[in-house]
Parts: C-alpha cells; structure tokens; sequence
C-alpha cells in the first residue's frame, strides 16, 4: 500500500436516518438520505471547520432518498454554471431540482408532469463531450433503462432546461424480468451505459443508436431456478475514459470487483485482497462485505470502493494493487456520542474530491476522498504528502 489519507473534518448526525448516497460537485458535496433530505456541505471551506455550521439541508421528498445523481454545464453562449440533481425516492419517483453558479437561493424544482412519478430506480447523466446531445437515464422496475434528451439553455439570462423527450428504452433479451438495480454512465465520447441486474449479469449499450453492445455475465455458478444469483452487481462505475468499467458484485456476504474493458468487451481482472475467511468463493475478494459505493480519480489511475465491512480502499488500476485502506468507526466523528439506534459504520457511498476542489492547505495539490455511512456520519480525507 503506497498512499496515506488524513482524516480533515468529519460531520456527526449528518442526517436523521442513514445515509444512501453521495455526489460531489465543483461546490458542495452532496448527501442523500433515507430522511428525504438533501445535505449540502460546503468543499471551499477552510479544511479546519466544523461542516455542521455550514451545511445548507433541503426537503426533498419526506418518504426518504435512496440515490443522486449530479450534472453540471455551462449552456452554450453563456457564463451561468447549472447544477441540476437526480433524487431517486423510495417511492418510484425522480425528483429534479437544480441551481445556478453555486447559489443555493436558486435552489428550483424542475418540472417534468407525470413522466416520472413511479417505477424508477437509479438515475444518471451523460454529458456529451462533443456538445451535441446530453442524455438523463434511469432504471425502470419493468426491466429496462429508459433515455432521455437533455436540453439546457440560457435565454437571456434565464435558464431553462428540458427532460422530456424519450429517446428510447435499453433492453436485453436474456433475464429480461430480472430488476436492474444498478447503472453506470460513461463520461466519453462514445456515450456507453452499463445496467447491472439482479441476475447477476452486466450490459453495456451504446447511447447512440441506444443498441446494446455486450454483456458480461455473472460468474455466479450458484443460481438456483426462480431465486436468482447470490452475485448481484450493486455499483457499477466507468472509468474517465470509458474504456473501463469496473462492477462490484456480491460474493456472498463478501464483495468482488472485476474490472471490464468496454472496446472489447472481455475481463481484465479483478481486484482482490488476500483473506482466510471460509465465507468467500473461490477467486478472491475486494471486501468483506457487500460493496457499496465505487468511485474513479480525475485520471482514472485510482477506484475507491467501500462497503459493509466499513471500510475504504484505494485501488492502483495499473497494478491492481491496494494503494491504501481507511477503517472507519463512529469514534471517527467528533462529536462521539453514539445514539445505540444508529446502525454500525457501514460504508454506504465514496467520492473522490479532484485536485483543486478543496480550501485550506494541500487544496490544490491533493485529492481527497469522501465516504458517507450508515452510522449517519460524514467523513473528508486528503492524501498525505505534496502540500
């Protein structure tokens, strides 16, 4: 292991239930929770603060929060920066809301009828690189993933944005019933899309076209008829690039990451640590325990992974070694004083913060990681060193 994170500031009872999920944008990183608030914690703050004095929290939806999704742009001819946010509810439904230049008095509701109002699970955006067409995708509870047009304007200094129109729906033939529990979004320019189903398998379509490209399937030799695989892809991330995509499955009660190159659609390799426990299948694990959250660096040289065995790892995907690993425990906080409610420090999401996004020392130089957790607590890390 060859990287150190430092602990910068931590956020006790972020939220009044568990936290789901977590984005990270050039301002403010934003938490999600099962108490169907959005949290939004300032990253140009000094790094000795106390977050809680400065958290900016918004209702969104009170039957509670389970994933978010971020897009940030500047429209065409124009000096506005737009945030907009996916909040995926426990009740079906996609709420969007967005601001513009980092103002949070913005903070507006976009309106989108009936379209999404149920039967939705995760969300997600495609921006385009080439500025043609941005897309918002989302997983349906029938099967599919359905794709949108994204349009965002500025009219004379208004912004406007539009979901409406819908491009198409992704499907694959093979264990069609089966729910897609997971999706991932490339950055690049080839505008791939990754579903992952709770049959284990993986598909990998192309956004333009909406044809499908390949699908990897679950190594699961344990699939029983009518139950379905023990090897369920909970996260599924692209590498900056696109040509990587790397899925996070079950393996039991542990967690496997496997990494997929995209242009040819075959394994590359997993990632894996060394263990003597008798739970986990043949063939290595990244966790122990169900993983829950992945995340890629600016350059695509690191992935970040956290789970239920709260802890984070840092992965070298050259060498597909372990760069670092940060355990997590709820004297972690600092406000220590645990309500014996709360669930343990299961690690629910991780983000890296790219270089330049934090204030205090080092903000320039060093990245940073962020993991949110079941025991309702916020935790910031900055690399070691280069400051």
């Amino acid at each position: 292991m060859g990287k150190q994170y430092i602990s910068t500031v931590t956020a006790s009872h972020a939220h009044q239930s568990d936290i789901s999920g977590v984005a990270m944008t050039d301002k403010y990183t934003v938490t999600v929770s099962s108490d169907g608030y959005a949290a939004f914690w300032d990253n140009k703050k000094d790094e000795v603060h106390n977050p809680s004095e400065h958290v900016v929290r918004k209702l969104i939806d009170p039957i509670g929060i389970h994933h978010v999704a971020a897009y940030q742009n500047i429209p065409p001819d124009s000096t506005n920066k737009v945030v907009l946010l996916a909040f995926a509810c426990f009740d079906g439904s996609i709420r969007f809301r967005y601001y513009v230049n980092d103002d949070l008095e913005t903070f507006t509701e976009l309106p989108t009828g009936s379209t999404f109002k149920a039967n939705f699970w995760t969300p997600g955006f495609y921006k385009d690189p080439k500025s043609k067409q941005d897309m918002f995708i989302a997983t349906k509870a029938s099967g599919s993933a359905a794709v949108y047009a994204l349009n965002v304007k500025d009219e004379d200094g208004k912004i406007q944005i539009v979901i409406s129109s819908l491009l198409g729906e992704l499907h694959i033939t093979v264990n069609n019933a089966s729910f897609p529990n997971s999706l991932g979004v490339s950055k690049g320019p080839e505008g791939l899309v990754a579903v992952g189903y709770t049959s284990g398998d993986v598909a990998v379509f192309s956004l333009h076209g909406l044809k499908a490209l390949f699908t990897f399937y679950s190594t699961d030799l344990q699939i029983a008829e009518n139950i379905g695989s023990s090897s369920v892809p909970r996260v599924l991330e692209f590498s900056p690039g696109g040509s990587l995509l790397a899925v996070a499955r079950d393996n039991q009660s542990a967690g496997s990451i496997t990494l997929y190159d995209v242009e040819y659609g075959e394994s590359v390799g997993s990632l894996t640590t060394s263990s003597h426990s008798a739970k986990t299948t043949v063939g290595g694990f990244a966790h122990e325990g169900w993983i829950m959250g992945l995340d890629f660096n600016e350059d695509g040289s690191l992935l970040a992974s956290c789970g239920f065995d709260k802890c984070i790892r840092v992965w070298n995907i050259e060498s597909r070694e372990r760069e670092a690993t940060i355990q997590v425990n709820v004297t972690d906080l600092e406000n220590t004083e645990h309500d014996e409610s709360i669930d343990s420090s299961v690690c629910s999401g991780v983000a890296f913060i790219n270089r330049g996004i934090r204030a205090g020392a080092g903000g320039d130089s060093n990245e940073g990681l962020c993991v949110v957790s079941f025991d309702r607590g916020v935790r910031w890390y900055r690399e070691a060193g280069g400051i």
